[in-house]
């Protein structure tokens, strides 16, 4: 389970959407191009009513599948008021670990890229067990185990060029809930649980867009400003000499989907 001080992390990060899209944005340099809307249009079934899309941001999937399934209503929930703030009625602000919907009240609920920031995994899919009908489909997505290693080492050696020390190690929140454990948690629910891998690399062609990821992820940061300022600096004469010798800075991407019934 997650500490207060990270729940205060992650309050602080979703305040609004602007550190989300720009975590996302960094992915428009993916080959082959993925667009994780599609690929979850693809796994769902075709005869949906009621869906809840359960930690949705800034409505990303909500408009595909509005637009997919105009029969059903889909409702977008999430614990942050501020993200919710972007996308189209109905919505609700709520925690994923107590819904506010009755037993057997959905044809699917997605819960893609958020698990990691629940504080009782465990509780957040018993509630999305509960919430769905007999035969319902929970989609849920995440990360590999190791994701992004090429970034996140260019981080913790900018870290150890600042602190001295082995690094600051990436990924204590999103391990939580990532390729290596997921089907743990999603088999103690459901009876069949299917993983889809959707693997690319991508292909950055200048430091902007990476360091503008790194200050995204400020929030997740346990240092005061001057010393997260002086590993940002840091980071930027690493990308540059990056960049003196590559036009591209690569590194692999897998998006990791999970259908289950």
């Amino acid at each position: 389970m997650t500490t207060g001080t990270q729940r205060e992390n992650v309050r602080s990060n979703y305040q609004d959407s602007q550190n989300l899209k720009d975590r996302i944005s960094l992915y428009r340099y993916r080959d082959p191009e993925i667009d994780p809307v599609d690929v979850a249009l693809r796994l769902l079934p075709s005869d949906l009513r009621f869906v809840l899309d359960v930690g949705c941001g800034h409505g990303q999937y909500i408009g595909g599948l509005r637009g997919a399934h105009p029969e059903a209503t889909v409702v977008g929930i999430d614990a942050s008021p501020a993200m919710l703030a972007e996308v189209e009625p109905p919505i609700m602000a709520a925690d994923a670990q107590a819904i506010p919907y009755p037993n057997d009240a959905a044809d699917a609920v997605l819960a893609m890229h958020m698990l990691y920031h629940v504080p009782d995994i465990a509780k957040a899919v018993g509630e999305f067990r509960r919430v769905l009908k007999p035969g319902g489909t929970l989609l849920a997505s995440t990360n590999i185990e190791g994701d992004m290693a090429e970034v996140w080492e260019l981080w913790s050696e900018a870290t150890a060029e600042v602190l001295g020390n082995e690094g600051y190690q990436h990924g204590t929140e999103l391990m939580r809930f990532d390729s290596a454990n997921a089907t743990g948690y999603l088999e103690a629910e459901f009876d069949s649980v299917e993983r889809f891998d959707e693997r690319g690399k991508v292909a950055v062609p200048a430091p902007g867009p990476i360091l503008n990821y790194f200050a995204s992820a400020r929030s997740f940061v346990p240092y005061d400003d001057a010393t997260h300022d002086a590993i940002m600096d840091a980071a930027a004469r690493r990308l540059e000499a990056h960049f003196e010798r590559h036009d591209r800075f690569e590194f692999d991407k897998v998006l990791v989907f999970y259908r289950c019934h």
